[in-house]
């Protein structure tokens, strides 16, 4: 920071002081930020963020793919989407700089309506007048088992909701989405184990502690690497729509619309040639 450590810590105790708050916790082990601290920490980065946007929008010139686009994608399928993202981009437009911001549905959500990424890969992006969308992919539920767990090529809900279910809790948009499918058949999930974490709860399915449901695009790197099983869910299918969605007053940006055609076409690439499905 280049910031000598006595100012610093004035700068710090100052603004302690005008807060009438700790911020950090100090110990002979170090220091720590308190609950009030983290608060202030999560709002300034989201502050800066929407600075961040807020200086591309105005500098930003209608007839040139230029500035920052901030993309929010899921960690998976963000780890097959990202790399050939970027690698056209800078490619194709250097004056663009892309950042990326990984979180799940509700947390995409949350940062596209506060102005924190430009941009969101998310499934079933919410409906409304400031948001516009586009579909790259609808999703069929697959029923998820270590290699060699699954004997059969479909299973129905009811079947797969039987299984020992390792899932995340009810928060969660896909459990919210698999709960309301069982319930209308006249059953419920078998959760044995809850895990609020996509790569712990693929860690304990392929260590067998049991079974999961999830989109195919959740478990591509898994599933092409044979650690992991896929079959789709039928009786009834259970789909989730996969969209790019951004706020209507961002999609007059052609960096980001550029950077949204780029994202459907790494998609349509990845069906046709049979990775994701």
């Amino acid at each position: 920071m280049h910031i000598a450590q006595p100012a610093l810590s004035r700068k710090i105790a100052s603004l302690e002081n005008d807060l009438d708050l700790v911020l950090f916790d100090r110990s002979v082990r170090g220091v720590e930020l308190t609950p009030a601290g983290k608060i202030l920490l999560d709002r300034a980065y989201g502050i800066f963020g929407q600075l961040a946007q807020t200086f591309h929008d105005v500098t930003a010139k209608a007839d040139s793919p230029k500035g920052t686009v901030v993309v929010g994608m899921p960690p998976t399928p963000g780890e097959f989407i990202a790399p050939p993202l970027l690698r056209h981009i800078k490619s194709a437009f250097p004056d663009i700089e892309l950042r990326f911001k990984e979180g799940f549905s509700r947390e995409l959500e949350n940062w596209l309506l506060a102005g924190q990424i430009g941009l969101a890969v998310m499934h079933n992006p919410p409906v409304r007048a400031d948001i516009s969308s586009q579909e790259l992919l609808v999703e069929k539920l697959h029923l998820i088992g270590r290699a060699g767990a699954l004997d059969k090529e479909f299973y129905t809900l009811a079947e797969a909701a039987a299984l020992p279910l390792i899932m995340p809790s009810r928060a969660n948009y896909l459990r919210i989405l698999a709960d309301q499918h069982a319930e209308k058949i006249g059953c419920s999930l078998n959760v044995v184990q809850r895990v609020d974490g996509i790569w712990h709860l693929k860690a304990l399915v392929r260590d067998g502690h049991g079974f999961t449901l999830l989109t195919f695009g959740g478990v591509l790197t898994e599933f092409h690497l044979g650690t992991l099983t896929a079959a789709p869910i039928t009786e009834p299918e259970v789909i989730w729509r996969l969209c790019t969605a951004t706020k209507r007053d961002q999609r007059s940006k052609m960096a980001n619309r550029v950077v949204e055609d780029a994202i459907a076409d790494i998609v349509q690439d990845l069906v046709a040639r049979g990775i994701w499905h």
